[in-house]
């Protein structure tokens, strides 16, 4: 119930103050586990990307987010997870593909932090492997203003435009069965951030 109340205002809050508008949402399946795969300009894009979709979004967050009680009751009430993003997290990576077994949407950030200058940087192999692990399709998604509405190290979001485009699911069927070797992941990682920077591209940059 907190999660439908939160995604109803902020919905009405982004549209107005970010003058949300999206692209390709009949891309998401309505029912199944799928992953988001975004680009990551901003720390609200977790927010801006939960109010833009219409089923319940899951997000990992950094865990320290989670240390003091009360935030981490609120994160986990709206579909939040903590991952320890030094090493390689077992416990996050199973709470992942549980979420996806279950049938539910997962965003997973290719690049795995926020851009310092909002450009694309390297993928991480997470996504990647997760997909795999899982056998689910990834969805690239190019969020584009949110750098300019709050950038790293800002407290305060600024009213600038939002447009998150949503491209056709990726299915990686031929490499489910195969060992996921680092140089497959390497390569789906690349197929995964030149899917998102095309529709960066189509769009054209916002300011």
């Amino acid at each position: 119930m907190l999660y439908s109340f939160l995604h109803v205002v902020l919905k009405a809050l982004a549209v107005f103050y970010f003058r949300l508008q999206t692209d390709g949402i009949e891309n998401i399946p309505k029912s199944g586990g799928v992953i988001l795969a975004p680009n990551h300009p901003s720390d609200l894009d977790s927010i801006i990307l939960g109010t833009a979709i219409n089923r319940q979004l899951h997000t990992m967050g950094k865990e320290e987010l989670f240390r003091r009680k009360f935030a981490a009751f609120i994160l986990k009430k709206i579909n939040a997870f903590p991952v320890k993003r030094e090493k390689f997290d077992r416990a996050s990576l199973r709470c992942a593909l549980k979420i996806l077994k279950d049938g539910n949407v997962i965003d997973m950030y290719p690049e795995g932090t926020v851009s310092k200058d909002g450009t694309l940087q390297e993928p991480k192999l997470g996504t990647a492997f997760i997909a795999l692990q899982s056998k689910t399709p990834v969805i690239p998604v190019a969020i584009i203003g949110s750098y300019s509405v709050m950038s790293k190290g800002m407290r305060f979001p600024r009213p600038r435009k939002v447009v998150v485009k949503f491209g056709e699911p990726i299915f990686f069927d031929e490499y489910y069965d195969k060992p996921h070797k680092k140089e497959i992941l390497k390569i789906l990682s690349t197929r995964i951030m030149g899917e998102i920077k095309y529709l960066q591209e189509s769009e054209g940059e916002a300011k």
